[in-house]
């Protein structure tokens, strides 16, 4: 077996603005979707059928209105002399631009029409059952848009969009079920996938699930040799306490080798989105590969439009997928309103949370130095002293999601941490450091919330998604590390 790589911090260091490139994309996106998403209002406006209806019609009134509110955006915040894209702009933009494109849509477009108003902005091919949750062109379009930005070569997988992240899972367990699991079948899971995936799992009963007896790759890989599943439900970053991480192209190098039959992986990527292709050669054929990753979290550049979630498949299984989707109605509802850049734009803001995450840490971690006392141990792999740093090497980004655990026990508890955030909120407005409290991540602005099991709010901890300005991270560090001590010192709370 190969030596593991040594120890060491890869640079995720941003060597130009972080974000100036990609608005400058977006902005590009939102103003060419949003013209044609007026000349589509236009031309449903223009009709000798909607012109009769007259100002008694409420769609053809808000149609106007919106209209001219976008034209009003394209000729001032969106406008060429504008020199700054904020976040709430281009929020309105992509906002009105699915408005405009579905105020007069219909689920089912008709496919021929007379003296009617029945078809927007075109009547459907009469050999098509065009139903909405078939999909559309636009569905089409955002897909390979995704699945260029997140990395995957279209002759080797297909992307599927779907209506939220639970429910790409959802499609994949529906295949599976049909296709792929017997009663009995063996069933591998690491300890730390998500909760509701577990929940979803656990309500299985005839199959043999078994977890994994380690969370890192040697243990998840002796598992697999011994126990030989049909099945391996992995995260290559988990979304714990402890955020474990496993080189996933080197696990899946390596399953090739101890699986002695077929074996399927089911990889929920949405932490390192973007940061790797489980699906590219040299591929041996008894590992087969199903991923899927939440849409609204990276992948929306923190605008948090609306819930989408992606499942990425062998080619082959592309027709099947389709089907099911379509059977099951998991189709995503809104795909015009999702923001469509280059995979560069893409990695760019990844790197920024990175950098952002380390500078969190980093100041954490000198302010206990300074203090001779670590009240709170920050969690992030890019960190040296994470226990899975080394699996690191080969991911472009970590994403910018880190975990705080206070050494006291009696602090890592829902209540107590929620005072902990109420404190912390009000500090950094006095700081005039931008923070908000919530669940998610992926968000430009840091979000800071209590997370824990769905099974005991006991071994609850923070989580930070530390946002896309590395230079503000470092403060935010500091005062969280500081909120932290007084926290921690006596008398502060009645646990």
């Amino acid at each position: 077996m190969a030596a593991e790589p040594r120890a060491q911090e890869q640079d995720f260091s941003i060597k130009e603005g972080p974000i100036g490139a990609l608005d400058r994309e977006l902005r590009v996106d939102a103003v060419r979707r949003l013209e044609r998403a007026i000349k589509r209002m236009d031309g449903f406006l223009g009709r000798e059928e909607t012109r009769q209806r007259g100002d008694a019609d409420p769609t053809r009134l808000l149609g106007f209105i919106l209209a001219d509110e976008a034209r009003r955006l394209l000729r001032g915040a969106l406008s060429p002399a504008s020199t700054r894209t904020d976040e709430s702009t281009l929020r309105s933009a992509y906002r009105l631009i699915g408005t405009l494109a579905n105020l007069a849509a219909w689920s089912a477009p008709a496919s021929q029409e007379s003296c009617a108003l029945h078809s927007f902005p075109y009547a459907a091919a009469r050999d098509t059952v065009a139903y909405a949750r078939y999909g559309c062109p636009e569905t089409a379009a955002q897909e390979a848009i995704y699945a260029n930005l997140l990395g995957f070569d279209a002759d080797q997988s297909r992307l599927l969009l779907t209506s939220s992240g639970m429910a790409a899972y959802s499609l994949i367990e529906n295949f599976l079920l049909r296709d792929v699991l017997r009663p009995g079948d063996r069933v591998l899971v690491h300890p730390s996938i998500y909760f509701e995936t577990q929940e979803q799992l656990r309500a299985l009963r005839f199959l043999d699930i078994r977890i994994a007896g380690g969370t890192n790759r040697a243990a998840l890989l002796n598992a697999i040799a011994l126990q030989q599943p049909k099945l391996v439900f992995v995260d290559p970053l988990t979304n714990s306490a402890e955020l474990h991480l496993i080189d996933l192209p080197r696990l899946l190098e390596d399953a090739a080798r101890v699986c002695t039959g077929e074996t399927w992986f089911v990889v929920d990527g949405t932490l390192l989105s973007g940061g790797f292709n489980p699906f590219s050669p040299p591929r041996s054929t008894n590992i087969r590969v199903l991923y899927y990753e939440s849409g609204c979290k990276y992948l929306q550049f923190g605008m948090d439009l609306g819930p989408a979630g992606v499942v990425v498949v062998e080619a082959a299984l592309a027709e099947r997928f389709e089907r099911l989707r379509r059977g099951i109605g998991a189709i995503a509802a809104e795909p015009m309103i999702l923001p469509r850049v280059s995979r560069s734009g893409y990695l760019a803001y990844l790197r920024a949370q990175t950098a952002s995450a380390e500078a969190v840490a980093r100041a954490v971690k000198a302010y206990a130095e300074e203090a001779g006392e670590q009240v709170l141990q920050p969690v992030f792999p890019g960190m040296l002293e994470h226990p899975d740093h080394a699996e690191t090497a080969r991911y472009p980004h970590l994403g910018g999601v880190l975990a705080f655990r206070f050494h006291d026990e009696r602090f890592n508890r829902r209540a107590a941490l929620e005072d902990f955030i109420d404190a912390l909120i009000a500090k950094a407005r006095s700081a005039k450091l931008a923070l908000t409290a919530g669940v998610s991540f992926g968000f430009r602005v840091p979000r800071i919330g209590a997370a824990w099991s769905s099974f005991d709010e006991r071994q609850a901890f923070l989580r930070l998604s530390a946002g896309v300005r590395p230079e503000a991270a470092a403060r935010l560090g500091r005062l969280i590390a500081c909120a932290a001590a007084e926290a921690a010192a006596p008398d502060q709370y009645a646990i």
